[in-house]
């Protein structure tokens, strides 16, 4: 049931020789799996709510009003480290918009943290590809939101973005070493793209990309408790289902494990998720206004938020989902990196 990019991971971590790594995150995940853990087993850091896209499901530009400098962000980063994290995704808006992010990777790295970056792929220009592979990312998950340029374009708003992504993981493929850092498309399933989701897989491998993923639409707009906007009927469902599970048997590329696949299509029909969810023991997610939530989605939804210099005076303070957080958005969340756990840990049903 192990996500295929879980596997990924430590089998790097153990090439590297870093086997003191491996076997904290052995203990670590015992400790999750035991419901004993304290501190966040990996964590995400917002850089910024810029971005350059303007995708309607989501409102992050609009709350951007200038960009954490370096020194503040390091802070963070060594909040995280203080916490227990092992790895860091960095994310947005659009994390490559922040002007210094090449240093807060390089930071991260200092600190032994594994580095992720989330992007869009629209912000890495060729000459910008070199540098960044040299401040030492682990992997790189770029957003491909279908398998045709007209479809990706339209739901990403910005023409010619597909051809933009085409550029960049080309650079990224022939500049970095080996096969560091990790470089994966993931395509966000929507009623007006999963026809395409055994194409992309196909896509994915003929780029010559390490990993393909999904995960179902989620709106990102503050306030608003219903996650996915993007509903399909019951008939789109079973197809959508079984197009995932062909993806998935003809395509090695594809990352997801198969448990969580098989929840993407009940999600997008309107099923709740399950309520008991790892991510406020095993995740913290800091926003670029140093607020910190325990998850993605309610970090986006700007739900259950404790400041950062109330987690870092009290080892013991973690941000927690409310009651009504819980029934509002966490049945209504099949967020890939936090239910991917779940699975992993058999914290929900594999049948979900």
């Amino acid at each position: 049931m192990i996500r295929r990019g879980h596997g990924a991971v430590l089998a790097a971590q153990l090439r590297r020789g870093r086997i003191g790594w491996v076997a904290k995150a052995a203990r670590r995940t015992l400790a999750l799996e035991l419901g004993v853990a304290r501190g966040p087993l990996f964590a995400t850091l917002a850089v910024t709510w810029r971005c350059n896209y303007r995708c309607t499901f989501c409102d992050l530009p609009d709350r951007a009003h200038g960009d954490p400098p370096l020194a503040t962000l390091v802070e963070r980063l060594e909040l995280l480290e203080r916490r227990g994290a092992l790895a860091v995704g960095l994310t947005g808006g659009e994390p490559l918009l922040h002007p210094q992010l090449f240093e807060v990777v390089a930071a991260a790295r200092r600190l032994g943290l594994l580095v992720h970056l989330n992007t869009n792929g629209s912000r890495l220009a060729a000459e910008r590809v070199a540098p960044l592979l040299a401040a030492g990312l682990h992997s790189i998950n770029v957003s491909l939101d279908g398998a045709r340029a007209a479809t990706h374009d339209a739901l990403r708003g910005v023409p010619g973005s597909f051809e933009q992504i085409r550029a960049t993981v080309a650079a990224l493929l022939a500049d970095r070493r080996g096969a560091s850092p990790r470089l994966g498309l993931v395509m966000a399933i929507t009623a007006s793209n999963w026809r395409e989701v055994r194409p992309f897989a196909r896509l994915a491998t003929e780029w010559g990309v390490d990993a393909a993923g999904y995960l179902p639409h989620h709106d990102f707009v503050a306030g608003e408790p219903e996650l996915s906007a993007a509903r399909i009927t019951s008939a789109d469902a079973g197809d959508l289902a079984r197009e995932l599970a062909a993806a998935a048997a003809e395509n090695a590329v594809v990352d997801n494990s198969d448990g969580y696949l098989r929840g993407v299509a009940p999600f997008l029909a309107g099923a709740t998720t399950p309520q008991e969810c790892s991510a406020p023991r095993s995740h913290l997610a800091l926003d670029p206004e140093g607020i910190g939530y325990p998850c993605v989605p309610l970090m986006t939804l700007r739900r259950a938020g404790v400041p950062a210099a109330e987690l870092d005076a009290d080892a013991r303070r973690a941000p927690r989902p409310s009651p009504a957080d819980r029934e509002e958005v966490c049945r209504r969340c099949w967020w890939n990196c936090h239910r991917e756990l779940d699975l992993t840990l058999r914290r929900i049903p594999a049948t979900a």
